[in-house]
């Protein structure tokens, strides 16, 4: 297994290792959790042990012990706080790494508290090793919830800062030193106990977040696709296949939404429908597969010489399509469809039976108005139908405005 810092996979059959995986990736961040405030209880207790070196004359030692301690302590600070802010900008690639700055940085600590029994205790008279004794239960005991966790650098801690001293102490006070390991031993069997509850009943509770975590992510994905699938449908609704512009239905749609909004606004609204000249007769001349590229060619060159997000193009049926054009009026119309009609001019599709010419052509009938009670979206679009109808009877290949009909 690369131990490198995994991300959560969206897949119901993650095998155990990976599972393991993210468990120990969360047993690292708890460990650096729970390390945030324990900086302040380890100073406290460190000046509590350094005052009792006064008490025995024996301050220089006593104090510059504590200083290094408190080294020690804030390297230990500074290594979580890089620990978080690495977290915090998603920047932890190996965790292995970041346990074992925790697992050292943790041990230097232990020795630290090992050796200041021995340069604090060594001068003090058994009452006060006693005392010595006891705040080292006290910082043991303290450690417990805080790095149970992690068997090894708990059992660690614990090795390299009470087990020295606590030998020593049962080989100085004899009798009474033995007293002191019995504490001692009942001692590390509860704390031990208290590791196994404890890792037993986080790594279960773990196993259960992640599995759901693993349901969470899975229903979300499923969410996902099934979102997708209905914007995917949703757009095959509203689109022309052949063409790819927008098909009738969306047209009409946004036509209702435009002509409300510029009704409020008193915005003119302008509509263009084209129509391909003799058709028909391309498709008799060249076939329908022909004649379905021609109307895609069409298609993306009127498209082309529309470059505002609010116009709008649809092919709304057979060899038709309609432009709508919000706040443009018909001189504005009319500059656009003699651009439409170039431009499709010097696309060069070839129409070698039209009687226009040799290319292919269109007729573009417009109307405009400002929306009001006078007037529908039904019947600007029956103004410009007629518009073409007209532009048609002329001989094709005109552009042609239409009047309203206001009820």
């Amino acid at each position: 297994m690369d131990r490198k810092k995994i991300t959560f996979k969206k897949d119901k059959n993650l095998s155990k290792t990976e599972m393991q995986e993210w468990m120990f990736q969360e047993k690292v961040k708890i460990l650096y959790q729970n390390q945030t405030q324990s900086w302040v209880i380890s100073i406290l207790a460190s000046a509590i042990l350094a005052y009792l070196s006064f008490e025995s004359n024996n301050e220089v030692a006593g104090f510059s012990w504590w200083f290094i301690f408190v080294v020690i302590t804030l390297v230990r600070t500074w290594n979580t706080q890089q620990f978080h802010q690495a977290l915090k900008e998603d920047n932890i690639q190996d965790y292995y790494r970041w346990f074992n700055r925790f697992y050292i940085a943790t041990v230097a600590a232990g020795i630290g508290w090992g050796v200041g029994g021995f340069v604090i205790g060594l001068s003090l008279d058994p009452l006060g090793q006693v005392l010595i004794f006891t705040v080292f239960i006290g910082v043991g005991a303290a450690a417990t919830p805080l790095l149970g966790i992690a068997q090894r650098i708990m059992l660690s801690f614990q090795a390299v800062s009470i087990i020295p001293y606590v030998v020593y102490m049962s080989i100085l006070l004899e009798r009474r030193g033995l007293v002191l390991l019995c504490m001692f031993l009942i001692f590390m069997a509860g704390v031990v106990a208290s590791i196994r509850r404890m890792n037993k009943t986080l790594t279960q509770n773990m196993a259960l977040q992640y599995k759901n975590l693993q349901m969470v992510d899975t229903l979300s994905e499923s969410n996902q696709q099934l979102q997708n699938a209905n914007e995917k449908l949703k757009t095959l609704s509203l689109e022309d296949t052949l063409t790819e512009l927008h098909n009738r239905r969306y047209f009409e749609i946004q036509l209702e939404i435009e002509w409300r909004r510029d009704s409020r606004e008193q915005k003119i609204l302008t509509l263009m429908i084209i129509d391909i000249d003799y058709f028909k007769l391309y498709n008799d001349t060249y076939g329908h597969a022909e004649g379905d590229e021609c109307l895609k060619s069409v298609a993306q060159v009127l498209k082309s010489c529309l470059h505002r997000t609010t116009d709008i193009i649809a092919r709304i049926g057979g060899e038709e399509f309609v432009v709508m054009l919000p706040n443009i009026n018909t001189k504005g119309a009319l500059k656009l469809a003699k651009q439409m009609q170039h431009q499709l001019d010097l696309s060069g599709l070839v129409h070698a039976t039209s009687p226009l010419g040799d290319n292919v052509t269109v007729s573009i009938g417009v109307a405009s108005v400002i929306p009001g009670e006078s007037a529908t979206a039904l019947s600007l679009f029956k103004a410009a139908d007629k518009a073409l109808y007209k532009a048609k009877s002329k001989g094709r290949n005109q552009v042609v405005v239409g009047e309203m009909e206001l009820q």
